[in-house]
């Protein structure tokens, strides 16, 4: 049996080591974080329990009714609010004078002093535990008041400022502990757990760990006792240098501890030490420091509160000194702006400098014009013999020949037009023809003229560029909502759309500029063709940007 059970052990202990070194600590971090925002859930819970209890205590009709309602409550309170767990102590110990009860009063007693060791009251528990007659105890209570004598030194060693006063607390401590060694029996987790301890007290670092995967195994998951060995384990990993594993164990604790709505918890504040030191994540740290002080101030004792301040003041003086960086660099930023603001000013100056420069020049247009045109002319010509002389090249670079020369011919027939409008407009003013003029500047007709024309201009050297665009764009859309032209070489609305997407021109803004639409009405055009696409509409704008591309 004895075989057994070792086997169990170790192959429970081989088991928990392999999912502690092959979890990942990020997964955990967003498991912790969820188990946090659902505490009120637990707390909750936590408290029906609590309520159910008080209205049992309530209507209880004897003393020992009372007394066993009351204890309860004490086990819910002693780990969730101190003072109602120390109130409903009082309150046993009562039940157990009236019913003549020593055995349960020092019961009680024991239950009490080990609270107060526990949150800090040293003092109240070294009263409680002297005033009890260990000459009546039975083998258990002297298990648990020894427990709690050596849990009570062994705080105040650690936490006493004076070295004197904590070696006199921990001899006493390790007195108390080697004769629970003698009471408690070796395979027990009580002894198991001590045992860890003891030796990572002493530093014998290896021998801790193998007592604690001992302990490990012969505990439940999602208990107490889960949770106080996790936390422990943890500071055996912190004292080996190994922080991956010190903060896996510590977030198992704090997920336990949570889970169980224990207030008086230590994991937490010290995973956010831990972070401050390793990784120096503040906003993860402020998150569990914060939760962990409300726990520590629900549970209402001044030792938690002692301990955490430390880490709250490092936190708080880190969050200073960004603040005051950021301070620093919104100070240097405004500056910026300033000397911006000046510079714009000085520009508006010039500026308007040179438009009243501008009216002067005017008079130099038309000699400007008559020289532009002139060039423009011969740099068509220059175009089309260096067309001629490129036409072994490849065809790409032979079509942006052509269109840089079409491109350049409209813009010169658009200032020959231009030129003759004027002339036009100047021989109507210098023979006092102001009713022909009011006819030709009201009529859009030559707007429309003109746009029409840039439409088809544009339609053709588009279609020339990428000729299998319209067969390439129906082929992104569902089968019967293809879009066809108007006529040959010629694009609807839909299409000159999306064939300025292709050319690059994605804002609606700059799109509805360029077709006299409104922008609204340009949104609704793209998002009506979107939704015909035949796959993600998402990602059918960045397909239509792909037409023509090679490879």
């Amino acid at each position: 049996m004895r075989r057994l059970i070792f086997l169990i052990t170790i192959i429970a202990i081989c088991s928990s080591k392999c999912q502690a070194g092959s979890v990942n600590l990020t997964s955990l971090y967003r498991q912790l974080d969820a188990v946090i925002d659902s505490s009120a859930y637990y707390q909750k819970q936590k408290n029906n329990v609590i309520l159910t209890l008080s209205r049992q205590f309530e209507t209880a009709g004897s003393e020992q009714e009372k007394f066993q309602f009351a204890y309860s409550l004490y086990r819910e309170y002693s780990t969730f609010v101190n003072d109602s767990a120390i109130h409903y102590l009082q309150v046993c110990m009562d039940c157990a004078d009236r019913m003549g009860r020593k055995d349960l009063k020092t019961q009680c007693q024991l239950s009490l002093a080990y609270q107060l060791a526990d949150t800090g009251f040293y003092p109240e528990a070294e009263h409680h535990f002297s005033t009890l007659d260990v000459s009546e105890f039975t083998p258990e209570m002297m298990i648990t008041f020894l427990s709690g004598r050596e849990h009570l030194y062994g705080e105040m060693g650690f936490y006493s400022h004076e070295k004197r006063l904590s070696s006199q607390f921990f001899k006493k401590a390790d007195a108390i502990r080697d004769s629970l060694f003698q009471l408690l029996p070796p395979e027990s987790a009580d002894y198991i757990g001590m045992k860890s301890m003891m030796l990572n007290n002493q530093n014998l670092l290896d021998s801790a760990l193998a007592y604690s995967d001992k302990w490990l195994a012969l505990l439940k998951p999602s208990t107490r006792q889960y949770a106080f060995m996790s936390f422990f384990r943890s500071e055996i990993f912190r004292k080996m240098g190994d922080v991956e594993q010190q903060q896996y164990w510590l977030i198992q604790s704090a997920i336990t501890d949570i889970r169980l709505s224990i207030m008086d918890q230590g994991a937490l504040w010290s995973l956010a030490n831990s972070i401050m030191d390793e990784e120096g994540n503040l906003d993860r740290a402020y998150k569990y420091m914060d939760f962990s002080w409300n726990c520590i101030s629900q549970f209402s004792t001044h030792m938690r509160s002692w301990q955490v301040s430390p880490i709250l003041t490092r936190i708080n003086d880190q969050y200073k000194s960004n603040l005051n960086q950021a301070n620093t660099n919104l100070r240097w930023t405004i500056a910026a702006i300033s000397l911006l603001t000046i510079g714009l000013l000085i520009l508006l100056f010039y500026v308007q400098k040179k438009r009243r420069q501008l009216a002067v020049a005017r008079n130099e247009l038309k000699a400007a014009n008559d020289e532009l045109a002139l060039l423009n002319a011969q740099l068509s010509d220059r175009n089309n013999e260096l067309s001629e002389a490129n036409m072994h090249l490849n065809d790409s670079n032979r079509v942006k020949d052509v269109y840089i020369g079409k491109f350049l011919s409209i813009c010169s027939e658009y200032i020959d037009k231009l030129d003759n409008y004027r002339i036009k407009i100047n021989r109507k003013l210098k023979a006092g023809q102001q009713s022909d003029l009011m006819r030709m500047t009201s009529s859009e007709q030559l707007k429309e003229d003109e746009l029409k024309e840039l439409f088809d201009n544009f339609d053709d050297i588009f279609l020339r560029l990428f000729p299998t665009f319209i067969r390439d764009f129906n082929a992104l859309l569902r089968p019967g909502e293809q879009i066809q032209p108007t006529g040959d070489n010629r694009l609807n609305t839909d299409l000159r759309i999306f064939a300025l997407i292709r050319l690059g021109i994605d804002e609606s803004s700059r799109i509805a500029e360029f077709l006299r639409y409104s922008p609204n009405s340009i949104y609704a055009y793209r998002n009506r063709v979107k939704n015909k696409a035949a796959g993600n509409r998402d990602e059918f704008e960045q397909q239509v940007k792909e037409i023509g591309l090679e490879g």
